[in-house]
């Protein structure tokens, strides 16, 4: 009985011990309010009328919020080719997602994104980019021993003495986050480019999902610190994160944080599985 009495005071003292180490901290972040989020881009499948397309808005919630996805419902969205003014409305299908089948492409034409939400207007001015097809995808191996990794690399020719930016955008059946990697041509003008991926659980049987698109430069600095900031990128000369603003604005409103962008740009796919 002796012996039971000590080891159950020591239980308790051990339990006691946790329990007093054990405080709740309640975490103050700031709710700053609803901000509008845009999310257009207008994407250009090669051998395709690229009619169909669909811009999504929704807004912001607080850091703590359980619902993280408000759809932005009732707002009037009209995109217009600015060389001639023909207009394109998106219709609204009430879950956030605004489409039209009825989009005309051309490249190197600009675009006007103008949005009626909640009384407020905003707009963003971007130009649809083109992007030539995927020559060919080169598998290799980079690293040795542990640190190996199966790398894909996808081919596509750049033209001659045209600034070129490109989006290289890679899904894998064996991680459902989405890869991005930017591209200039500024040191590769004219010649045979390439984007490449990796992934540490590529094996052999795996699938990998391409998508290269032709963006514009504002688009592709964007973009490109967006990636850094997200980590993607390694080294001891990594972006200071800061705080990224898109091309949407309230006119009548600059100081107003808008999320998103407005983009336009041509698209080529394909699906490349590893051997």
């Amino acid at each position: 009985m002796h012996k039971t009495y000590k080891h159950n005071l020591l239980v308790l003292i051990v339990l006691g011990f946790f329990i007093s180490c054990t405080d709740t901290v309640d975490v103050d972040v700031t709710d700053a309010g609803a901000r509008l989020v845009i999310e257009a881009s207008i994407n250009w499948e090669k051998g395709t009328s690229g009619q169909s397309q669909t811009i999504k808005l929704s807004e912001s919630t607080a850091f703590f919020d359980n619902n993280l996805d408000v759809p932005a419902i009732g707002a009037v969205v009209v995109v217009t080719k600015d060389d001639d003014g023909m207009q394109f409305i998106f219709e609204d299908q009430n879950n956030g997602n605004y489409t039209t089948n009825e989009f005309l492409p051309e490249i190197d034409q600009s675009y006007t994104l103008e949005i009626q939400y909640n009384g407020q207007t905003y707009t963003a001015t971007e130009t649809l980019r083109s992007v030539t097809e995927i020559n060919s995808i080169e598998q290799t191996i980079e690293g040795a021993g542990d640190e190996e990794e199966i790398q894909i690399k996808v081919f596509f020719d750049d033209p001659f003495a045209v600034e070129n930016y490109y989006l290289g955008e890679f899904n894998s059946s064996v991680n459902p986050l989405l890869t991005l990697t930017s591209l200039s041509d500024e040191f590769t003008d004219g010649n045979e480019n390439f984007i490449e991926f990796d992934n540490e659980e590529l094996v052999a049987g795996a699938t990998v999902g391409v998508n290269i698109y032709g963006i514009s430069e504002a688009y592709y600095n964007f973009i490109t610190i967006l990636i850094e900031q997200s980590g993607e990128t390694d080294g001891p000369f990594q972006t200071t994160p800061v705080q990224l603003k898109g091309n949407c604005i309230n006119p009548n409103n600059p100081d107003e944080e808008v999320l998103g962008y407005f983009r336009l740009g041509e698209v080529v796919r394909t699906t490349y599985t590893i051997e």
